[in-house]
């Protein structure tokens, strides 16, 4: 079965900021927090769930002065807040940058004692990547070629089920470039990507048999799974996950990833992008937020899910994704996807969208040619497999 286990980093400093703010009265002292953040919503959330506030936010770029946020909160500068309310207000700092925050702080006369230093994004970040990697200790550690077997592996039982059951897919992202360019993977890929049509993503993501070695994890069959689409992963191997906030354990996997329909005209396609992006922002906020905030949150993921896909993939002008993860969204005719064809991959024959040099121009622009190695990218990934050394 599978098994996830994550770690949000924004506990850490959460909790820093609560015990440092225990003594403190936030009904008479103010709470200044230094250096804007977008996570400072949901530090906010954190902190009235525990009793206490932040009052102000302060930062040195005028370009964030003025913003408007939740629970009260606008963008200060720096001496205006510090001038008015330095005797009796306390200042955080959570940033990779305090020691110079602290002494124009000390400059502006701010008592020393009244300078609170948390947990950097950075120390968070690490720290819930080390707690992760103690699961992992004893098990054989994996090379790049053998994680993109196991991946290849995956691959083949995805294809076979789709095929099997008459679902619609296809090759996609830096697994259809590598099959283009490589017919195999990316030398430098560690990780494969696969689109369905958003109705055919439903029932694969239903009708995939629970208990296996290849599972489907999701956020509605896994609860701290913190992503807007599925994996397809190996029970067998384990690898640690994440971006900031949020890492988590899993199988090693390949993304399951919908796309659906988009409108015509410029105006309608500015507009659903724009929805789109607000409420993928709004998914990713209750995510990061649903374990730091001790209050009940609203959680609106199905209906984000459904705004998000309302287009029908078959009957749109346009197709594309409808997730802001890790890279922007992209739309292209769908006739680029209106048929499949076959292509090499490793020696095996998957799907692959009938204009996909259209899509790869699109994504990757001149895509034959290799990027420079500075930008090869890779995942922030540990792989091992499921047997200690």
């Amino acid at each position: 079965m599978v098994r996830i286990t994550s770690v949000n980093a924004l506990q850490f400093i959460v909790d820093e900021a609560l015990d440092a703010l225990r003594n403190i009265d936030t009904r008479k002292e103010k709470v200044v927090w230094f250096g804007y953040t977008v996570y400072i919503d949901i530090i906010q959330k954190a902190l009235i769930s525990g009793g206490k506030r932040i009052h102000y936010i302060i930062d040195n770029d005028a370009g964030k002065w003025g913003m408007i946020l939740e629970d009260d909160l606008i963008v200060f500068p720096v001496e205006q807040i510090v001038n008015n309310y330095k005797e009796n207000a306390f200042f955080l700092i959570s940033s990779r940058f305090e020691p110079e925050m602290r002494r124009q702080l000390s400059g502006l006369g701010v008592d020393a004692a009244k300078i609170i230093t948390l947990l950097s994004r950075e120390e968070s970040d690490a720290m819930a990547h080390d707690l992760l990697l103690k699961q992992t200790a004893g098990l054989k550690r994996m090379e790049l070629r053998e994680m993109q077997l196991v991946m290849l592996d995956i691959l083949k039982v995805f294809r076979d089920f789709c095929n099997t059951n008459g679902l619609r897919y296809f090759l996609a992202g830096g697994t259809l470039l590598g099959a283009v360019r490589h017919k195999g993977f990316i030398p430098w890929d560690d990780d494969a990507d696969v689109y369905l049509p958003y109705e055919n993503y439903l029932r694969f993501t239903e009708m995939f048999p629970v208990g296996g070695r290849y599972e489907v994890v999701n956020w509605e069959k896994n609860p701290e799974f913190p992503l807007d689409f599925a994996k397809l992963v190996d029970n067998d191997t384990i690898i640690t996950h994440g971006g900031y906030p949020i890492q988590w354990l899993q199988g090693i996997s390949i993304c399951v990833i919908p796309i659906c329909g988009y409108p015509d005209g410029e105006n309608e396609i500015e507009q659903k992008l724009n929805t789109n992006t607000l409420l993928d922002l709004k998914w990713y906020w209750y995510q990061n937020a649903k374990t730091v905030v001790l209050s009940e949150l609203q959680d609106l993921r199905r209906d984000i899910k459904n705004l998000k896909n309302n287009l029908p993939f078959d009957g749109s002008p346009m197709t594309g994704k409808t997730h802001l993860q890790f890279k922007p969204m992209w739309l292209v005719p769908h006739s680029v996807f209106a048929e499949s064809v076959s292509v090499e991959f490793e020696g095996e024959v998957f799907s692959a969208p009938i204009g996909y040099e259209h899509y790869l121009m699109h994504r990757f622009g001149d895509y034959m040619q290799l990027p420079p190695e500075n930008e090869r990218r890779k995942h922030p990934t540990t792989p091992f497999w499921k047997t200690k050394d």
